[in-house]
């Protein structure tokens, strides 16, 4: 959630120090971030447990259940989070608008999913890619989602700032 208020800042153009903008998104919700994450919790474990069971069934007996904990964990942490950074609902609407939205907007949720397999790779083939893959699909996302929302309604345009 921090992150993705940092990377909503960075994508908007506004100028404000990091620590000011994590602390400030910190305290705002950090109760909502952490039960949207304690739900991811026992999500993450069932695909652990059933990709730990890969060698003995084989690929086509997990394949599905792997793919609905993929898809959950997804929509959990790039549609419910960014919802909670950006919008004050009670937990169980953010909850609820995060999965309607994630499975309402298949494009962009196949898009998401590819370019997190892609990092994967990357991730899988050259180790320090994991420093870099994670925050620029973050920032291509908060992009993404920006004018997603703008687009829909939901929020209305940042205004432009008048150059001096």
């Amino acid at each position: 959630m921090v992150a993705y208020e940092v990377c909503r800042r960075y994508v908007l153009g506004k100028d404000a120090g990091l620590w000011a903008i994590a602390t400030k998104a910190w305290r705002q919700s950090w109760r909502q971030a952490t039960v949207i994450g304690l739900l991811a919790v026992p999500v993450a474990a069932a695909g652990i447990l059933t990709l730990s069971s890969l060698p003995t069934l084989g690929l086509a007996q997990v394949l599905v259940p792997l793919l609905v904990v993929g898809l959950f964990l997804l929509l959990l942490l790039f549609w419910c989070l960014p919802l909670e950074a950006r919008f004050t609902n009670p937990t169980w609407r953010q909850v609820r608008n995060g999965l309607t939205l994630g499975l309402t907007t298949p494009s962009l949720t196949f898009l998401l999913a590819i370019a997190v397999v892609l990092a994967g790779v990357a991730i899988w083939n050259f180790m320090p890619a994991a420093f870099v893959a994670p925050g620029l699909i973050l920032v291509w996302w908060c992009y993404l989602l920006e004018r997603f929302f703008v687009a829909r309604g939901y929020v209305q345009p940042e205004p432009e700032e008048a150059e001096v």
